[in-house]
């Protein structure tokens, strides 16, 4: 009988284990995602509406076209490397990450984080 009660305790002090957890856990993600330390994906709340054109400083491999517009795997805007990365049409509300840069008529382009050399020349 008295390992059938510990048995028993050690259940109980299990679930309330991780009851206090999932709490825990839950509150900790409701502070991250209020302090906004979160990157948001694709399908997520991150900035909405329109994007904003930019117009790139320097473009180096071209790698096809996307109506009139020429796409290329590099471009440098505001001093920053970035690479493309997907297509937004005009029609289409889906939301941009603060790391990607919308270029006229929808390339979308991402940041790049190797900080190796990218060849970018002027085209």
């Amino acid at each position: 009988m008295d390992l059938v009660l510990i048995e028993v305790v050690l259940w109980v002090g299990l679930l309330f284990f991780f009851w206090a957890l999932k709490e825990g856990l839950g509150r900790v993600e409701s502070d991250i995602e209020a302090m906004g330390l979160v990157r948001h994906g694709r399908g997520g709340t991150g900035i909405t509406g329109k994007p904003r054109f930019y117009l790139p400083e320097r473009v180096a491999e071209l790698i096809g076209t996307y109506g009139d517009a020429q796409i290329y795997r590099y471009a440098v805007i505001q001093g920053r490397t970035y690479q493309f990365d997907r297509i937004c049409p005009p029609d289409c509300d889906m939301p941009l990450d603060p790391d990607e840069r919308c270029v006229a008529p929808g390339l979308v382009y991402q940041e790049c984080t190797d900080h190796g050399q990218v060849p970018v020349t002027t085209e």
